[in-house]
């Protein structure tokens, strides 16, 4: 069994139906329950499924030390792996290991003095451990993990804004768990959640039960008519027992957790950060200081020179790699340069170019197009002169067979800066093939 169809049976495949298309990028998610009916494992379960989908992951805890909780990861993959036969187990862990960063804040656990425990205190300690995976660590994540919150600490309202906060400015979901004393009463939040409700988009309650934890949904992004989950979990993996998922073809895809890395430039570029918009995506466009050809104002995230630099490759190389002479000109390397970014944080490539005679795709945008079958990441041209879709096989380019659809949550959008009606078309259909039409 493939790593896509192992989260088939993750419970939140059921979140993404009954939450109006899951959490979603910018927003908190509340995990609740009395203490050890497992919050923990479930924080886990919502990070593997994460990372089976190659989002990158940082988790962070208050209640257990790293060992621990990568420990809690082994054990629930290991049953997933060896339960659904997983193929090639040892390569997905490892795979998983890259876009996973785990921080334990047990220092500031329950033993703690009250002032070091939940509230600012800790939120600032949260803020400044995900500062340094961004600025050191270079890991941007697309979900952030904070095990153990502790709501008996002081400054709650203005904690759960600062969290509301990060998880905007991060364009990440962010999941937290905590402990409460009283249960919720039918569909309202405890009282300890009460007083912080804006800043929640999502909330879930763990029920414990003789053979099973089932969960039950309190808020779901300001939607009066709560769905029931009718939602049983095996309580030592956290995995659905007898849920009926439908299958991916019969699930729409919700844009908003899909993010478009691109580069912002006119033509191709601009043409896939305006559909980002339209449909509500996340869009990442790479640009360093004076660059005169971006276009796209949404997502920019300007890279320094020493940024710039870990994206550097010899001119040389890249001239023999595309069969043509490129020049020194600092122009030209900055824009190979944040095209290296834009292939690395995607799992899936798209090019609006075109193919020459040699398998490589006319202009700069064939850099792109090289990175990708380099590190074997599916990628797909449309060549406007042939008007059709290509992708490479792992030899050659073949006409594809059925037009291609954005299925990774993480792709980039990347092509020549003389687009076409065809090539402008071919983007559009593209979105509409992987999500629908836009709501406007």
């Amino acid at each position: 069994m493939y790593r896509s169809e192992i989260n088939e049976r993750s419970p939140m495949r059921v979140f993404e139906r009954s939450m109006h298309g899951g959490l979603g990028r910018g927003n908190v998610g509340v995990i609740a329950a009395r203490p050890g009916v497992g919050k923990t494992p479930m924080l886990v379960q919502i990070g593997l499924d994460d990372l089976l989908r190659e989002r990158k992951v940082l988790h962070l805890s208050h209640d257990h030390a790293v060992d621990h909780v990568r420990a809690y990861y082994d054990e629930i993959f290991h049953d997933l792996a060896t339960g659904k036969r997983l193929d090639d187990p040892e390569r997905v862990r490892l795979d998983m290991e890259r876009t996973r960063l785990i921080f334990s804040h047990l220092g500031q656990g329950k033993t703690s003095p009250p002032s070091l425990r939940g509230g600012t205190t800790s939120i600032a300690r949260i803020l400044e451990t995900v500062s340094f995976a961004r600025d050191t660590a270079h890991f941007n994540p697309d979900v952030v993990i904070i095990d153990g919150f502790d709501l008996a600490g002081t400054g709650m309202p203005e904690a759960f804004k600062a969290l509301h906060k990060m998880a905007t400015d991060l364009s990440a979901e962010v999941w937290i768990s905590v402990t409460t004393s009283e249960g919720p009463n039918g569909s309202e939040l405890p009282p300890a959640l009460q007083k912080v409700s804006d800043d929640i988009a999502v909330a879930v309650y763990l029920e414990a039960g003789r053979e099973s934890v089932s969960l039950r949904l309190l808020k779901d992004h300001g939607n009066a008519d709560l769905a029931d989950l009718h939602l049983r979990l095996d309580p030592h993996s956290f995995q659905v027992i007898d849920e009926d998922v439908r299958s991916p073809s019969e699930r729409p895809k919700d844009a908003r957790r899909f993010k478009v890395h691109s580069g912002g430039a006119r033509g191709a570029e601009a043409e896939f950060g305006a559909c980002a918009e339209k449909w509500g995506m996340t869009e990442v466009n790479y640009s360093f200081a004076g660059h005169t050809y971006r276009e796209r104002k949404r997502g920019v995230v300007e890279l320094t020179e020493e940024e710039l630099r870990q994206g550097d490759f010899s001119l040389v190389y890249v001239s023999k790699r595309l069969g043509r002479v490129l020049s020194e000109i600092p122009l030209v390397r900055n824009i190979l340069q944040t095209i290296w970014y834009q292939i690395n944080a995607a799992s899936q490539v798209f090019v609006i170019g075109t193919i020459q005679e040699d398998g490589t795709v006319r202009g700069g945008t064939g850099w792109g197009a090289e990175l990708a079958r380099l590190w074997k990441k599916p990628v797909f041209v449309f060549d406007q002169e042939r008007k059709a879709w290509f992708s490479w096989n792992g030899a050659k380019w073949e006409l594809s067979s059925a037009s291609p659809a954005i299925n990774r949550e993480n792709f980039a959008g990347l092509g020549t800066q003389n687009l076409t009606e065809d090539g402008k078309r071919a983007i559009f259909e593209l979105f509409v093939r992987s999500f629908g039409q836009p709501a406007s």
